[in-house]
């Protein structure tokens, strides 16, 4: 009797570790290991991430964030090493998930990761996962970024009537290739507007002198990247010089489609909202971890939504007259970004 009691004790007990065991590891959170293509802080980055939080819901989850940062560290090498640095803290810390803002990212990072469970999810990918050679891997899933290259120059036009002949210039990042090539797929639907120039550059005077040259050759300019121009001693220029020079120098209108863009004196665009972005590549990252939905099965595509951007003060520098319908249903910004006193 006494022998059966003690094995009805040790049974009783070893029942009340595992079960234990078991609430212990259902409340650890989860962990998530978010790499930046880009930096912080910056609209771009930090809205998508937010994004993702908001898209991702009530989940108990513990971050850890890396910055590529390849602004500054420009060069195959810089964004290669930055990889591996991403790497290291993924093999060390074991994150439930990998979650990835931008190209640079995809390519650095997941790429290495081909035969892993660990599921991965991006956002802001200009490429598609053809494009990045990665089509068909079963732990990768996420988010498009799309231009709104039409809509972006129907709301120039809305302000500027005169222009018919529009110019694209970008540094040599190689995620703009394919943006480059959905543009001029896009102009067949822009009737009485002619693409007369495609630039891409390495040098910023190379940019300076083009883009002077653009006012006897062009109405308006498509701004794509302008990370990656080197001055005369091969250093990086930093983006929001180039900004500012084009606002200071140059008299024709413009559109980019980036929110910061406009904050940083490009005149109007249709804005890719990295809100947007970060809330679906949340919503992915949901199912993963949470419906146990593998990330095969999870499409990629991208989000539709865009926003349009006003900066009035440029309008003003270059004499135009923005209409109040355009006004009524655009973000308005009434300054330029260097003019602001820091908080």
């Amino acid at each position: 009797m006494f022998g059966r009691l003690k094995d009805l004790i040790r049974a009783t007990l070893l029942l009340t570790v595992l079960v234990a065991q078991s609430v212990s590891a259902q409340t650890q959170p989860l962990r998530i290991f978010h790499v930046m293509s880009f930096d912080s802080p910056w609209r771009w980055t930090d809205g998508q991430f937010a994004g993702f939080k908001e898209g991702l819901g009530v989940v108990d989850a513990e971050y850890k964030v890396f910055q590529m940062d390849i602004k500054r560290y420009t060069s195959s090498e810089d964004k290669a090493e930055r990889g591996r640095l991403a790497r290291d803290i993924i093999d060390t810390w074991k994150p439930d998930l990998v979650y990835l803002s931008d190209d640079a990212a995809i390519e650095h990072v997941a790429a290495h990761y081909g035969t892993s469970p660990l599921p991965f999810v991006f956002s802001g990918a200009n490429k598609t996962l053809e494009e990045h050679a990665l089509s068909g891997r079963p732990n990768l899933t996420g988010v498009l970024e799309r231009e709104h290259f039409v809509e972006s120059i129907r709301l120039l036009r809305n302000m500027v009537p005169g222009v018919k002949r529009i110019a694209v210039i970008s540094d040599p990042a190689p995620h703009f290739k394919p943006v480059i090539d959905r543009i001029h797929a896009g102009m067949a639907k822009l009737e009485g507007v002619e693409l007369v120039r495609v630039d891409v550059l390495e040098r910023y005077s190379e940019f300076q002198a083009r883009v002077k040259a653009y006012e006897q050759e062009a109405d308006a300019v498509v701004y794509l990247g302008i990370f990656n121009f080197k001055d005369d001693q091969g250093q990086p220029v930093p983006y929001e010089v180039v900004q500012r020079w084009v606002v200071e120098n140059s008299r024709l209108p413009e559109v980019s489609f980036w929110i910061d863009r406009i904050h940083f004196g490009v005149l109007g665009s249709v804005t890719v909202s990295e809100r947007e972005q970060g809330i679906a590549a949340g919503k992915l990252a949901r199912a993963i971890l949470v419906d146990g939905v593998k990330p095969a099965a999870l499409p990629v595509e991208p989000t539709v939504k865009g926003r349009p951007a006003i900066n009035l003060a440029r309008a003003r520098g270059l004499g135009i007259t923005v209409q109040s319908s355009e006004l009524l249903s655009a973000e308005v910004v009434t300054d330029f970004q260097w003019t602001r006193t820091p908080k």
